[in-house]
C-alpha cells in the first residue's frame, strides 16, 4: 500500500548512503535443500535499518523495501558526484 491516504509522520530517509555502506550483501546455500543464492543476514540488517525485518523464528527481510533507501543513496551519491565535479571543473571548461 503506497498510497499517500494511507501514511502519517512522512518524512525522507536520511543518511540513506550510510546505512547502505554498513549492509553486507552475502552469498550463501540454504541448509534445508543446499540452493545458492545471494542477499542478506537480517540479524545484521535489523542492527542497522529494523524496519526492514520482521518476524522472530526466523527473522526475514522486507527486500522490496530496500528499493527506497537504494533510491536515496543514489540521490545522496549524485549530489557528491555533482560537487566534486563543480570542484574540479576547470573555470574556462
Amino acid at each position: 500500500n503506497s498510497d499517500e491516504r494511507l501514511k502519517t509522520n512522512i518524512t525522507t530517509i536520511e543518511n540513506a548512503l550510510d546505512k547502505v555502506s554498513k549492509l553486507r550483501g552475502v552469498e550463501f546455500d540454504y541448509k534445508i535443500n543446499g540452493v545458492h543464492s545471494i542477499g542478506f543476514i537480517a540479524q545484521e540488517v535489523e542492527k542497522v535499518i529494523p524496519e526492514l525485518v520482521f518476524g522472530d523464528d526466523p527473522k526475514s527481510v522486507a527486500y522490496q523495501n530496500f528499493v527506497a533507501l537504494l533510491v536515496e543513496a543514489i540521490k545522496e551519491l549524485r549530489g557528491e558526484v555533482e560537487t566534486l565535479k563543480k570542484i574540479h571543473t576547470p573555470i574556462d571548461a
